[in-house]
């Protein structure tokens, strides 16, 4: 038996085995989806003919009963993935530390459509557990999943795409990506992440209506987000939540002794719902967007109430309007890029900030080549931020600051390439202010098709109050195993 119909039936009955999220009345794929259709035959005399003629009977068409979960099954791609991680220091210890060394886990990713070229109705997910602690619990939740553990089932993606001439429309849950630039982009911030291992993301599929109109050479896209998501941290036994037990870079330098933290997290309600819409156009050799954006902050803001005799301290999520434009063009062996995103908070509930990064990546061919490497691909970009106008509403204390990226840092990638089954790869960030550093050295070998082995280590290091200076203790060796099928 084909082994992608193996590998479609395992997932399928494991998903939906799980929990039903659907009454069987409204999504049955095992309804008719034709009519049979019974062909008779009809004879024909001629007074001239000796004989009648005798006339074969059409073949009787044949119909698929069972369309819909066999375009699934057909169009079913996955993979899985055995990865591992070894710390090559000891944690300092506190209490509750997950100190496990090494790490183990396993993801399998499945993704699969049905439907055709009107409609077409896409869904993908995964499967994973590991050993850490405090890390993985429970199933995918609907529609709004406020727990910050991964999930042993996660389906993340699943909407429904109306295809036509000019446009098309796209209702559901599904990644959401904005931004132009290669290695960090500040207009891509719409789209949530588990965070449990920060260095290995997945990203979350976003609840949304969308529309893309295709007018000449501009596509417009305009998006309605109703529900919001916030990505995962890790779990406070964690060691990537640094010394305090929070991975929270807030807890560094914020006195919380006899005050009580809570977390303001946005109900699904129509005052949440947020608002998107971009252009996109090609012109003359260079790509350019521009996109402005309403509804709340991915960035939280702290405010403070005082409740009798105690103060509480209180995690929020703000509205804020986003404005960004960026643009992509190669010359020759260059390709040069940059985007740029202003941040404007209501009422001063947060920082009126300009986001900005631009960079560029080179392709070394012939050098590469007097080295035994068939080339060499250089990206480095630089981000920066300008603060136009602090904080300044009312009982609100501490912007979003110390959580955003990109505010002053040197990102580098450097690919080299040996052949189609043997690769190298440098990945580097530099933050200037407060001084911190990231390195990787990483190596990808192509087993056989399908197979693939990577072998990384990472590095931190700089002040405890940097990003990458409260993991200094975490350097370590990774490496995985992936099958795709």
């Amino acid at each position: 038996m084909n082994r992608k119909f193996v590998a479609f039936f395992l997932v399928f009955f494991l998903v939906f085995g799980f929990q039903q999220f659907v009454s069987a009345d409204d999504l049955d794929l095992l309804n008719d989806l034709d009519q049979e259709i019974s062909i008779t035959e009809e004879k024909f005399s001629d007074d001239l003919d000796l004989f009648d003629e005798l006339e074969e009977s059409p073949a009787e068409k044949k119909y698929d009963q069972f369309k819909c979960l066999t375009q699934i099954a057909n169009n079913f791609e996955g993979s899985l993935q055995l990865r591992g991680h070894v710390f090559y220091r000891e944690a300092k210890d506190r209490e509750g530390l997950d100190n496990r060394n090494p790490v183990g886990e396993a993801l399998l990713r499945f993704n699969t459509w049905t439907g055709d070229d009107t409609l077409r109705l896409d869904f993908s997910g995964w499967l994973e557990a590991g050993n850490q602690k405090d890390t993985y619990k429970g199933i995918f939740r609907w529609f709004q999943d406020r727990d910050r553990h991964r999930h042993y089932l996660e389906l993340n993606e699943l909407y429904l795409t109306l295809f036509q001439d000019d446009y098309d429309v796209m209702i559901g849950k599904k990644i959401f990506q904005n931004g132009i630039s290669t290695l960090y982009s500040p207009a891509d911030r719409y789209r949530f992440t588990d965070l449990n291992d920060p260095l290995d993301p997945k990203d979350f599929g976003t609840w949304q209506t969308r529309l893309d109109y295709y007018i000449e050479k501009f596509t417009i896209t305009a998006a309605i987000f109703p529900i919001f998501n916030a990505g995962k941290p890790p779990s406070k036994n964690s060691r990537w939540s640094g010394d305090t037990g929070d991975y929270d870079i807030y807890e560094e330098d914020l006195d919380t002794s006899g005050n009580e933290v809570e977390e303001d997290y946005p109900s699904i309600s129509i005052h949440n719902v947020s608002y998107f819409v971009r252009a996109k156009t090609t012109f003359r050799g260079w790509d350019l967007f521009t996109s402005a954006y309403h509804g709340l902050n991915p960035y939280y803001v702290l405010r403070e109430e005082t409740r009798g005799s105690k103060k509480v301290i209180i995690k929020e999520n703000v509205k804020v309007g986003n404005y960004a434009a960026g643009f992509s063009t190669d010359y020759k062996k260059w390709e040069f890029h940059g985007e740029c995103l202003f941040n404007f908070s209501y009422d001063g509930k947060d920082d009126h900030y300009i986001n900005y990064v631009g960079g560029f990546t080179y392709t070394i061919d012939e050098l590469a080549k007097k080295i035994f490497l068939e080339k060499i691909d250089v990206t480095i970009e630089y981000a920066g931020e300008i603060v136009t106008k602090e904080q300044y509403a009312d009982s609100y204390t501490r912007s979003s600051q110390k959580s955003r990226l990109g505010q002053n840092n040197i990102f580098t990638r450097i690919n080299f390439k040996y052949d189609e089954d043997l690769s190298f790869q440098y990945i580097s960030d530099f933050e200037f202010d407060p001084s911190g550093r990231y390195n990787k050295i990483q190596s990808k070998y192509k087993i056989r098709p399908g197979l693939e082995w990577m072998i990384a280590t990472e590095f931190f290091n700089g002040r405890d109050d940097s990003y990458y200076g409260r993991w200094a203790r975490n350097d370590r060796l990774v490496t995985a195993l992936k099958y795709s099928f």
